[in-house]
């Protein structure tokens, strides 16, 4: 891990702002290898294999694996044989170097492009690298890498105890311009977020804390036992759907019903899967959030889709009707920088792409006391931007539950007034996604498209500030402002 030095609520590292409490998970690393579209060219659990027009290029991969142990490889999206097999059908009729347009008018489906990307899991982990660069030599495959590892996008911090009332801290929910103005639209039908399903993507959660609606279900891949990663997705939760009552917060969307998916299986990390089982339970006007950051080239966090199996996973969501949210990360990076050309970074996947802002207090606490972080919407100093990034909500001093900084006592009762990092700013725009869908819901019967959403969230928010030594072309984009956004549904 990066080399770090201590903040006051969290780490400031070599790839950006990241939560003191959270340590990474250990699990192997693996390679992900992205098979082109126009090579007929399938794979089983040891080795590649294809007819006979494209016999050389299966071998050559095959004589790749020879040099390494490899303990399985396999879909990475969990496809069986039978589609791993129909892959090589459409491949075979296609045109050299096809784009993915080409793909889709030959019969491409979601299917076909999840069935390019190849999980390897090499038995010596300090092989995957070695294994990555050797396949990314090959004419078969568009590219090979290691697969990211994830660490929550956000940090926090300490003790007190006695359930109390922490809702009139939440500023995020009152009106533009300071806030998204939640709670104007709530009286309108739907518009606390009903009929409308939440599911949060990242490592754990507290689903027993007092303040959450029971029945909270994990839904796919296995929980993380770390306290760090725990009360980042209880935080997480707490903004959306955290129960209306005399106590703890509320959630901006806290009709909508929460589900739960770790990006975790088997001692992996595979986000891409993730993504893929997840949209398989959902349907059209739910939403998903992704809450997790990756080290990028430059050595910095930045967003998931950078990476082509999460890219591709997003937009078969998003065909889906479903809504995809997004944390930008906490890296300081520049998404619109030559290095990040022709990756996901500077392509649409469909998600909406969240960037951190300064709170309208302007002021965080510190070792040193008090210190100002900005102008008011400006983009937070540790926030990712660029071109993608779509929209902004407070990276900082988040009232929501977890971590007890605020409130002490037993773990189920636990509140913070610091929740910060993309992080913090993403469950906002995913509560205000949901209010948004329920209204849709209510009124017309039928839910908003994922681009209908966004380009409304953009087109009616309140916009960015520049502030010093960050300019508007550091693009985070506008806060959503739901009294303004509900009128275009």
């Amino acid at each position: 891990m990066a080399t770090k030095s201590k903040a006051a609520f969290g780490y400031v590292t070599k790839a950006g702002y990241l939560n003191q409490k959270v340590e990474p998970p250990k699990y192997a690393d693996y390679v992900i290898a992205e098979l082109r579209y126009d090579k007929p060219i399938a794979y089983e659990a040891s080795a590649f294999k294809a007819p006979a027009a494209a016999k050389k290029e299966a071998d050559n991969l095959n004589q790749v694996l020879s040099h390494f142990d490899i303990a399985n490889m396999g879909s990475l999206f969990g496809l069986g044989a039978a589609k791993v097999s129909k892959r090589v059908e459409l491949a075979a009729s296609l045109p050299s170097l096809p784009s993915g347009s080409t793909v889709e008018k030959r019969g491409g489906d979601p299917a076909f492009f999840q069935s390019n990307f190849v999980c390897i899991v090499p038995k010596c982990p300090s092989d995957a690298k070695r294994l990555a660069a050797a396949l990314g030599k090959s004419e078969a495959v568009w590219g090979a890498y290691v697969a990211p590892r994830p660490v929550p996008a956000a940090a926090t911090t300490g003790p007190a105890s006695g359930s109390r009332n922490f809702e009139p801290s939440q500023g995020y929910l009152h009106s533009a311009p300071n806030g998204i103005g939640a709670m104007q639209v709530w009286d309108l039908a739907g518009a606390k977020g009903k009929g409308v399903t939440i599911c949060d993507i990242e490592g754990a959660w507290n689903r027993e804390h007092e303040d959450l609606p029971a029945g909270i279900s994990l839904i796919g891949g296995d929980m993380l036992n770390d306290l760090g990663w725990r009360d980042h997705g209880t935080a997480v939760l707490g903004e959306m759907v955290a129960r209306p009552n005399t106590f703890g917060a509320v959630g901006a969307a806290h009709e909508a019903k929460a589900v739960v998916h770790s990006a975790f299986f088997n001692q992996v990390f595979n986000l891409a899967g993730a993504l893929s089982n997840a949209a398989s339970k959902l349907k059209a006007g739910d939403v998903i959030l992704i809450e997790l950051q990756s080290t990028g080239p430059n050595g910095k966090y930045v967003a998931m889709q950078y990476w082509n199996d999460i890219f591709t996973a997003i937009k078969t969501a998003v065909s889906k009707g479903i809504t995809v949210v997004e944390a930008a990360g906490n890296g300081d990076e520049n998404f619109d920088l030559a290095i990040f050309k022709d990756t996901g970074l500077q392509k649409d996947s469909g998600a909406i792409v969240v960037g951190a802002g300064v709170p309208p207090t302007n002021y965080f606490d510190n070792a040193n006391g008090y210190a100002t972080i900005g102008a008011p919407r400006s983009r937070i100093w540790f926030s990712n931007y660029g071109n993608i990034v779509n929209v902004q909500a407070w990276g900082w001093h988040v009232t929501t539950l977890g971590y007890g900084d605020a409130q002490g006592g037993s773990e189920k009762s636990w509140y913070t007034l610091r929740f910060s990092g993309t992080s913090s700013a993403s469950p906002i725009v995913t509560a205000a996604a949901a209010c948004l869908q329920g209204r849709a819901k209510a009124k017309n019967g039928t839910p908003l498209t994922p681009a209908k959403l966004r380009e409304i969230l953009i087109k009616t928010g309140t916009p960015q500030e520049p502030g010093p030594g960050v300019p508007l072309s550091q693009k985070i984009g506008p806060q959503p402002n739901l009294a303004s956004a509900m009128a275009k549904v």
